[in-house]
């Protein structure tokens, strides 16, 4: 599961702007470190930050991001589990840990920490997207479909949805229904696996009626 650093970066500002000065530079200059791919030097940065308030949430997610991005997961565990125990409504570091987790393969702890990002902001459709995709792979499809219907109310035109939820109505049988969710995505401009389409294509007989 891939990590959208900008968009998580956005989030992270709440968290970092009521620090004082001299912590709020070193996350900047750690986010910006992250931004042009320089992740030790951002971790030095947000290590900073940590040591002069190791209670700013913000700096412990931040930090996080980096050691992610480094494939040291077991840090990045440790940190979001700190920022969650300064700030248990920081649903960023719900949403980054459940990540940790789904590439680690412990979807139930996954699903968990999905949750409970969903819980703290019902309206972001990404938490709703990570759960779903948790599910698929947990072989549960009715409760994939059913968030990602939710994912779909809250952007009708998110293609990875449609072919998501395709996925899920290929688990569940329901073969129209997948090919009119890939027909969605195509005609939003998304792409559609053909491994999926003839794996589809197979268990239908047909290739979907127009």
């Amino acid at each position: 599961m891939k990590i959208l650093i900008l968009a998580v970066m956005v989030l992270l500002a709440a968290s970092i702007a009521h620090a004082d000065l001299t912590v709020k530079e070193y996350n900047e200059l750690g986010l910006s470190d992250i931004k042009q791919g320089h992740f030790n030097a951002g971790i030095m940065e947000f290590s900073k930050a940590i040591d002069a308030d190791h209670k700013n949430a913000g700096s412990y997610i931040s930090r996080a991001l980096a050691y992610i991005k480094l494939k040291d997961l077991t840090d990045a565990v440790s940190d979001l589990t700190q920022a969650i125990e300064i700030d248990p409504k920081a649903a960023t570091a719900y949403y980054l840990r459940g990540t940790v987790y789904y590439d680690q393969g412990y979807f139930d702890p996954a699903v968990s920490d999905f949750s409970r990002a969903i819980e703290i902001d019902p309206k972001v459709a990404k938490g709703y997207m990570s759960r779903a995709l948790t599910f698929l792979r947990g072989n549960e499809p009715d409760l994939a479909v059913a968030d990602l219907n939710k994912v779909l109310a809250i952007n009708p035109k998110d293609t990875q949805g449609y072919y998501n939820r395709a996925v899920g109505y290929y688990q569940l049988k329901q073969y129209d229904k997948a090919w009119g969710d890939v027909r969605k995505a195509q005609a939003l401009g998304g792409k559609v696996r053909l491994q999926f389409l003839e794996a589809l294509q197979k268990a239908s007989g047909t290739a979907g009626s127009n």
